[in-house]
């Protein structure tokens, strides 16, 4: 479809601004109890989704053809999330014998002499997974629906930066006292900043999403006033302006987030985010040469703020001193842990990716089938996750299933990167920027770590993919700018 058979949408065609703010509520509630990585809490998560799917369909029920519409610009990452779903539930199906035998040999050889067969060998946590795989297509629908002005992009863009601080601030608090409580049988112990999560590395994950979407809302708001027809008075002014702007209280909220980033003592959470930063801060200077000057002066107050000024003062040679040692305290038990440990469980899943190559184990499975892959010299001990969400992936979904969301997230990334070659609006470049920082940050974390595998953070990512996709779809503006956010 073409931009100028697009129909662009009144604000008030639909009444849905109660679903909208319900949608910011579950971004906000979906970290607290635990990253939502319990049953109980991925059931709320499962409850809430539903409802606002339901909501949408309500709202848009007067406006069907509008609705399609709206769908329609939104199809191919729709189509990819939904045969997600239609992979998971598909695995857990009864299926006959020579059917999962002809997909699955290997998991039919495991199966056998049964007549009826799944293609999952852990039909249970794969139809957990299946379930967490609506959630995640509803939230995308419902996002898509709902955000359809530049004012409902950036109200999004800011409750995601003030969870962030939510669960900076949350996790300081406990930090400070060291606590240590049980949730539902699940032991807490706040020895690092966690916020309400239970990892580190997993709130450092969600930090990372969140200062990125927050230093793109922070290009957004950079002013358009040129520079070089300003005289020295009009500068001081200008600062002065800045200095008691909303631009200085994002700027304020985004250092704190730097704080609890570096405070999480995450390796791979703080490189993936300055190397992030970096390479699209990078490619947005050679893509968009009228704002380059104040990119390149944005993202080098951030490097020299936050690197060498935040970072000294709460302890980012900690950090460092860990990125360049060879062992880190683990999360669970505080026993010493090599980097050798954290990559070799997937070092070792490999040979599960070549026994299941099309469609894997079962979403969920990896714990269980990886107890029959260790070898007799593995001595790493308990490993649920195999610290690598590309090679998890493959294990549970198999190719088909890394292929499908390997294809949604080039496809985001190619549809940002256009955004930010083409649209001249700064709203929707900024959060293009957001996006595609987000994107590149948890790319490098998954190498080493399962965030995709904690619905919070699932959740959140797929929202900013669907942001990624809302910043091609907005209204351009005609006379004036209507996307931009108030100075």
């Amino acid at each position: 479809m073409t931009e100028q058979s697009r129909i662009d949408l009144p604000p008030d065609a639909v009444k849905d601004s109660w679903i909208f703010f319900g949608l910011l509520a579950l971004l906000v509630l979906a970290p607290l109890p635990l990253g939502s990585n319990r049953y109980w809490a991925a059931g709320i998560l499962l409850v809430f989704a539903t409802l606002l799917l339901l909501g949408s369909a309500i709202a848009w029920l007067q406006n069907g053809a509008l609705a399609w519409h709206r769908i329609y610009l939104f199809r191919w990452p729709l189509v990819l999330l939904a045969s997600m779903v239609a992979l998971a539930w598909f695995q857990t199906a009864q299926l006959p014998a020579d059917w999962v035998a002809a997909i699955s040999p290997k998991a039919a050889e495991l199966q056998a002499p049964a007549t009826t067969m799944t293609l999952s060998l852990d039909p249970f946590q794969s139809r957990y997974m299946a379930s967490l795989s609506f959630v995640y297509f509803a939230v995308f629908l419902v996002t898509a629906l709902t955000v359809r002005e530049a004012k409902r992009l950036d109200r999004m863009a800011q409750v995601l930066i003030l969870s962030g601080v939510l669960q900076t601030i949350l996790g300081a608090v406990l930090y400070s006292f060291k606590a240590e409580y049980r949730i539902f049988f699940t032991q807490v112990s706040h020895f690092r900043l966690l916020g309400s999560f239970v990892n580190q590395n997993h709130l450092a994950g969600y930090l990372c999403m969140c200062l990125s979407i927050g230093i793109g809302l922070m290009l957004a708001r950079l002013s358009n006033r040129p520079q070089s027809d300003m005289t020295w008075r009009m500068r001081l002014i200008q600062a002065i302006e800045f200095a008691l702007s909303a631009k200085m209280r994002l700027r304020m909220l985004l250092i704190v987030m730097v704080i609890g980033l570096v405070l999480t003592r995450s390796r791979m959470g703080n490189s993936a985010f300055f190397a992030a930063m970096l390479i699209i801060g990078l490619t947005a200077i050679a893509l968009a040469r009228k704002t380059a000057p104040k990119t390149l002066l944005l993202i080098s107050s951030l490097i020299v703020m936050d690197v060498f000024v935040v970072g000294t003062w709460v302890g980012l040679e900690n950090v460092v001193e860990r990125v360049q040692g060879t062992h880190v305290l683990k999360a669970d038990n505080g026993v010493s842990e090599s980097v050798e440990a954290r990559t070799e469980a997937g070092r070792t899943a490999l040979a599960i990716v070549r026994d299941f190559p099309l469609v894997g184990t079962g979403g969920g499975s990896f714990y269980n089938i990886f107890l029959s892959y260790r070898t007799p010299g593995y001595a790493y001990g308990f490993v649920d996750h195999a610290h690598n969400d590309f090679v998890e992936i493959a294990t549970d979904f198999g190719l088909l299933g890394f292929g499908i969301l390997g294809i949604l997230v080039a496809m985001t990334l190619w549809t940002v990167i256009r955004v930010m070659t083409t649209r001249k609006s700064l709203l929707p470049w900024g959060i293009a920027f957001g996006v595609a920082m987000s994107i590149t940050a948890l790319l490098i974390h998954s190498t080493v770590d399962f965030n995709l595998q904690i619905p919070a953070n699932a959740l959140t990512m797929v929202v900013i993919l669907a942001m990624g996709w809302v910043t091609h779809t907005l209204p351009s503006p005609q006379k004036r700018r209507k996307d931009e956010p108030l100075k």
